[in-house]
């Protein structure tokens, strides 16, 4: 790890390269941090860049930084700019599932994601965007069904489902997936990572509750 200050910039190994993580955190709402982010010249962080942050700390809790941002996973939640896009059972060709998308829009504060267009994307096989079919296992699950949970594989990636595997079993209890199994309409939804409950000692990894107006955290990454 290498630790720059002034602007306090922490590089997490990555095969054979690094992830640069800017510190403190910022704070508020996931329209008002993508906003600061932006401005500040930085990236939004992917859901693959904060399991790769989160579980660089859990297995190096000797480092500089690692009590502060353990701390924020387990009392708060972290943004993870990517989006969910649940689709009701239809005759369309893409439905009754989710279509995830790395760094979606974000228009007067509100995530914005165009059905029509993330299609398209899929048909191309653009690597930002992932379809996942409702019938992978929400709520409460084990560590071996987590790690082979359809929706965790193309959220975080193979290697980003792995690490966020590690880091559920540094827990007391299960791990715990907030997401739809079926919906009626379309909805719109803001991925997050953090605790289950206050009182429960379990990761919980959210993809259906929030709207724009809830309040969590989010490390700027250097581009």
């Amino acid at each position: 790890m290498e630790i720059k200050e002034g602007r306090t910039i922490i590089s997490v190994p990555h095969l054979e390269d690094k992830v640069s993580f800017v510190y403190p955190a910022f704070n508020g709402t996931y329209g008002k941090i993508a906003d600061e982010i932006d401005k500040a010249g930085l990236k939004r962080p992917n859901s693959a860049e904060t399991a790769l942050l989160v579980d660089y700390f859990w297995k190096n809790p000797e480092e500089k930084y690692s009590s502060a941002i353990i701390s924020i996973l387990k009392k708060n939640w972290l943004w993870e700019f990517t989006g969910n896009l649940y689709l009701p059972k239809s005759n369309d060709e893409i439905n009754n599932g989710v279509i995830l998308e790395n760094n979606p829009k974000i228009e007067n504060g509100k995530l914005t994601m165009d059905k029509n267009s993330l299609v398209q994307r899929l048909k191309e096989n653009d690597p930002l965007v992932k379809f996942v079919p409702f019938g992978y296992k929400t709520g409460s699950q084990s560590l071996i069904e987590l790690g082979k949970n359809k929706y965790i594989i193309e959220r975080y990636g193979k290697e980003g489902a792995e690490k966020i595997v590690e880091v559920a079993s540094e827990y007391k209890n299960q791990p715990y997936i907030y997401s739809f199994n079926f919906v009626n309409k379309e909805e719109t939804k803001m991925s997050a990572l953090g605790n289950y409950w206050s009182f429960y000692d379990g990761l919980g990894v959210g993809g259906n509750y929030w709207v724009g107006y809830d309040n969590g955290l989010a490390f700027g990454v250097e581009k």
